[in-house]
């Protein structure tokens, strides 16, 4: 049998969990899952309406024998519980499996690609691929990307790890003799995620205590708890969850003993990155200023570090060194890809805002209007503006508007005012002429 013809017979799986999904969701999600051989839901709350919705799917000619449905209540809620009794209903052969969630949607060139990449790397433990977390509502282009990896070898030992954000891992991978990971590396985006946003994020602050509380090593459990606190504006716990995590970290920042399993290159920069924004935001600048370097300083070619200081710097009316710092990064920051770097630092309306902010500490306000002006036409999309909101780039832009304003307006009363001097000089001369007749 030729390689075409063999790979295209290599069997694939799909597992996922559900529970309290919309319908239309959970039809979106299946239309997705086609290319795969079987696939296997297990719903984790018992009268849930979407075990009706599945089984009234299994009965489709397109879904028969392939679909395989089962509930159990999953209590107290985990993550990681919910998905090992899902892997567990797994109960036939394949050549490799996914775990996706019935919010995501794999494009169809997945199923072909995933193959190719089975059958040439046979012995691989995991197959990454490019996954994309969110979206422009305008566009629907993806504004966030980075690496996933909830793909496994056919044989079992695996395991699921973490109440949320949770990993999945194999410890008898070593004695398998298995090769490791493979990066399906072609610049397709294979899956991507488009969440029910009206669901509350209120419970993950609990799960997130409770990983850190179970792990006081975790890295991951430290930033993702205080990242949540980022989203709520709770700079204070965000700051006192970091602390153990840069401990962690400071061991050795170049390879943090913490990560160096996972061989996270970007932790710890990140983890200096987020503290010198929380001591930023609570108004401790010089503090700041100390944890932006150490994250260039580890990771010269990480943008971040350097368009947090340049901004830093911008702000306190420093405007060389903001502008020295762009330079920096122009010359060695290069993109990346990972879930924690912002992709929007390279968008050019955020170096010419942090420009535009240099210019206007200066108090050369139509110059640098100007600068906003240009950098207002590369916004062009919904996310765009989120982000530049976010970014305070309207709030700067208006911050110039209204010197510029305040100028011209102080112009006019001057002149205004030097008018009518002129008029009261001219009508005293009239009357001392008056008085000399």
């Amino acid at each position: 049998m030729d390689k075409e013809a063999t790979y295209k017979d290599l069997k694939i799986g799909v597992y996922a969990i559900a529970a309290g999904e919309p319908n239309e969701f959970i039809d979106r999600w299946l239309n997705s899952m086609k290319g795969a051989d079987y696939i296997w839901v297990l719903v984790t709350k018992l009268n849930d309406p979407n075990y009706a919705y599945f089984k009234e799917k299994q009965k489709l000619d397109e879904f028969k024998d392939k679909l395989f449905v089962e509930e159990k209540e999953i209590k107290p809620w985990r993550f990681d519980v919910a998905r090992n009794e899902s892997y567990k209903i797994v109960d036939k052969y394949c050549d490799g499996l996914i775990c996706t969630d019935i919010d995501e949607v794999l494009i169809e060139d997945f199923w072909d690609d995933f193959r190719k990449a089975i059958f040439e790397h046979p012995r691989f433990e995991r197959i990454y691929y490019r996954y994309a977390w969110g979206h422009d509502g305008e566009t629907g282009q993806p504004t966030t990307c980075f690496w996933y990896d909830k793909t496994m070898h056919p044989m079992g030992g695996y395991r699921w790890d973490y109440p949320v954000h949770e990993c999945i891992w194999c410890p008898e991978a070593k004695k398998y003799g298995w090769e490791g990971q493979y990066f399906m590396d072609n610049g397709k985006v294979y899956l991507h995620h488009y969440p029910d946003k009206s669901k509350s994020r209120k419970s993950y602050f609990d799960l997130l205590k409770m990983r850190s509380e179970e792990n006081e090593r975790d890295l991951y459990g430290y930033y993702y708890l205080a990242r949540e606190y980022t989203f709520s504006g709770d700079w204070f716990h965000c700051l006192k969850t970091l602390q153990p995590l840069y401990n962690l970290l400071a061991m050795n920042p170049k390879i943090p003993e913490a990560a160096k399993i996972l061989q996270d290159v970007y932790m710890y920069p990140a983890t200096c990155i987020m503290i010198g924004q929380a001591y930023l935001y609570t108004g401790n600048n010089d503090d700041a200023e100390q944890y932006f370097v150490k994250a260039i300083n580890n990771y010269p070619s990480l943008v971040d570090g350097y368009i947090n200081l340049a901004q830093l710097y911008a702000y306190s009316n420093q405007p060389q060194r903001a502008r020295e710092i762009l330079g920096l990064a122009k010359t060695n920051a290069k993109e990346q890809i990972d879930w924690r770097i912002r992709l929007y630092y390279w968008r050019p309306w955020k170096w010419l805002q942090i420009q535009a902010d240099a210019l206007s500490w200066e108090g050369k306000y139509e110059e640098a209007l100007e600068i906003f002006k240009e950098a207002e036409k590369d916004i062009k999309t919904a996310d765009d503006k989120a982000y530049a909101t976010a970014e305070r780039f309207y709030y700067d832009l208006d911050f110039v508007k209204n010197k510029i304003a305040e100028k011209e307006k102080a112009q006019k009363e001057a002149e205004v005012a030097a008018e009518a001097e002129v008029v009261t000089e001219a009508a005293g001369e009239e009357k001392k002429e008056e008085k000399a007749e």
